[in-house]
Parts: structure tokens; C-alpha cells; sequence
């Protein structure tokens, strides 16, 4: 019987290509994307056995919106989130990002959430920094995304593995848990200004309508004149107890104007002009602070929503040369 002498070639190729095709499945198993620029939205919860990472996409898109739109943030799957907590009852969730090379932003930009205490009141901004000290946090923040990617990788897509979100065992070295916790809480283990986490109340997903807010701040490095000044707020997101997220564009305020100021022994008054919209804060300083950026500037932490109409906000200082200047907050 003639045999073809070609045939252990092609049952070499056969098995060649069944390797190949074995292959295809695993590849595929790594859905989980991240990359500079993008923004991860993380939670954890005290005692809960994983950490939830999602990409919730580019920096770019949100900060694109025009003021006031408010989107919904279809990448965060509320089947997904419920899933990986018992409740979302004290729940510590943040948003940040960074661009450490300057691809599509100056290097070691960084993005990262303010948690608000009060819902109506604006979260005290972040300040830019120098590249070097931004360089540190961004490096952690970074490392949240990219090393979620790389838990993927190891583990088969479902439920728990998706292109935009992955649960992750909270001890595991690629999880949130060890990046943002570490020795000091919840600022990327020391190296970001300060803490990014919100928390939900203790009672969050009893009521439909309960909110829990922060705002998102974009934090270009700083040199000079421009070195520890606010960041740019891109606005709010509002994570609600059913399980959604939403972000709304800020909306900018004309700047308020001093109208008059008047002072009686040791108060100052300063009357301003307000929109019908934000918040107004006054802050104050004696002449040595006049070398440093006004948002360093004291305040009594005592804010006034604007009416549209002139308004007044006091400061207490026995000084006898005191500087005001009124801030405006979305």
C-alpha cells in the first residue's frame, strides 16, 4: 500500500494547530484593559473577601462634557458591584488615574476623587504639586490599574473578569486593598496629599434615594506661581444605593466681586456679589501670608450658597492690616 509521504508533516501541522486553537481561549481569558489615562473606580469593604476594580474609561471624556451634563457610568455593572459585597453599607469607594509618561497630558498628571461630608457643600480641592511629588502617587495609581490587567490575565473571563471590571481577592497582591490602605489610609499608602475614599453610611441601601458624592479633581504638575494651587474640578460623581454611578459635569461660576468691607473691633465684614448657583466661602490672611497662594489662605470653614444677590460672610482677626478674598465653589 502506497502511503503519502507527505503525512507526517501534515499530521505534525494537525497538532500544531490544535496547539494554536488550545491556546485562542486563553488568550482571551485576560479581558480586563487598562491603560494611562483611564480613569479606575474601586471599592472595598472592611472585612469583605475581594476588592471590585472597573475602568470607567478616559480622563478625557468626562472632562470634554459640557458643564453641567450629567452621563451615567454604564461601565460600572450594578450586578457585578452587588455580587462582590453583602452591601454596599459602609462601603469605601474612590475614582483616580494618571499619565506618568505625558502621552496624552503633561507627565504625572493625576486624577483623583475629594469625598464630600456634606453632599451640598463642595470637598476642599487638591492642589497641584511638583512632578517629582506626583510622580510617587502617580506610580501606586497606576499600579491599581495595571496590576488588576494583570490579575486578569491569570484567570479565566466570566462574571467576576469582564473587559471593564474584575473581582479581586482583597489580599491578593494585585488588588485595590494594598495600594490605597497600606500604613496610612486611604492616600496611596503616603505618597498623595490625602485621603481619595468616600465611604457610604451604614445604613446606605435602605433608602432609594441616598447619594454618596465626590468630586473629581484634575491635578496638572505645578511649578512656580502655578505649585500647590487647586486642581481643576471636572465635576461630581453621585454613586447611589442602588447601585449606580453617575458624574456631572462642573459648572463655572463668575467670579464674585467685593462690594464693601467693614470692620467692628476684630470682625471684618465682606460683602460680595453671588450667583443664583455654588457655594461662597470667605478666606483671610495678615501680611506675611500675602507670599503664599490665596487658596492657602485661613478660613472658618463657614460656606454660604449663593442667591444671585449680594452677600456677606465675616472673619475674625486682631490683626490690624488684614487681605479677603472670596472663593466661589460649584
Amino acid at each position: 500500500m502506497k502511503t503519502n509521504p507527505n503525512s507526517n508533516l501534515i499530521r505534525s501541522f494537525a497538532l500544531g494547530l490544535g496547539a494554536f486553537v488550545w491556546l485562542v481561549p486563553t488568550l482571551e481569558a485576560a479581558p480586563f484593559i487598562y491603560n494611562s489615562d483611564e480613569l479606575i473606580l474601586a471599592f472595598r469593604q472592611v472585612g469583605n473577601a475581594s476588592d471590585l476594580v472597573v475602568n470607567i474609561g478616559r480622563a478625557a471624556t468626562l472632562a470634554n462634557l459640557p458643564a453641567g451634563t450629567s452621563v451615567p457610568i454604564t461601565n460600572l455593572s450594578v450586578a457585578q458591584l452587588t455580587a462582590s459585597f453583602a452591601s454596599i453599607d459602609d462601603l469605601f469607594w474612590s475614582v483616580s488615574g494618571s499619565d506618568r509618561l505625558g502621552i496624552n497630558y503633561p507627565a504625572q498628571t493625576l486624577w483623583a476623587s475629594s469625598p464630600r461630608t456634606d453632599n451640598n457643600v463642595p470637598a476642599s480641592p487638591w492642589l497641584r504639586q511638583s512632578v517629582f511629588a506626583q510622580g510617587s502617587a502617580a506610580s501606586i495609581i497606576d499600579a491599581v490599574g495595571g496590576n488588576a490587567a494583570a490579575y486578569s490575565s491569570g484567570h479565566a473571563a466570566g462574571a467576576n473578569n469582564t473587559v471593564t471590571g474584575v473581582v479581586i481577592p482583597a489580599t491578593d497582591p494585585n488588588a485595590y486593598t494594598p495600594h490605597v490602605s497600606g500604613a496610612f489610609f486611604g492616600n496611596f499608602d503616603g505618597t498623595f496629599q490625602g485621603n481619595v475614599e468616600n465611604t457610604t453610611a451604614s445604613d446606605f441601601d435602605s433608602a432609594p434615594d441616598n447619594v454618596s458624592r465626590s468630586d473629581l479633581y484634575e491635578l496638572r504638575p505645578g511649578s512656580g506661581p502655578t505649585r500647590d494651587t487647586p486642581g481643576k474640578l471636572l465635576g461630581s460623581f453621585d454613586l447611589k444605593s442602588d447601585g449606580t454611578l453617575t458624574f456631572t459635569a462642573a459648572v463655572a461660576l463668575p467670579k464674585p466681586a467685593i462690594t464693601s468691607i467693614q470692620r467692628n473691633g476684630s470682625v471684618t465684614t465682606v460683602s460680595f456679589t453671588t450667583a443664583n448657583t455654588g457655594t461662597y466661602r470667605l478666606r483671610f490672611t495678615g501680611a506675611a501670608g500675602l507670599a503664599s497662594a490665596v487658596s492657602t489662605w485661613s478660613t472658618n470653614g463657614v460656606t454660604l450658597a449663593g442667591t444671585g444677590a449680594v452677600s456677606s460672610l465675616q472673619a475674625t482677626n486682631a490683626a490690624d492690616i488684614g487681605f479677603y478674598s472670596v472663593e466661589a465653589l460649584p
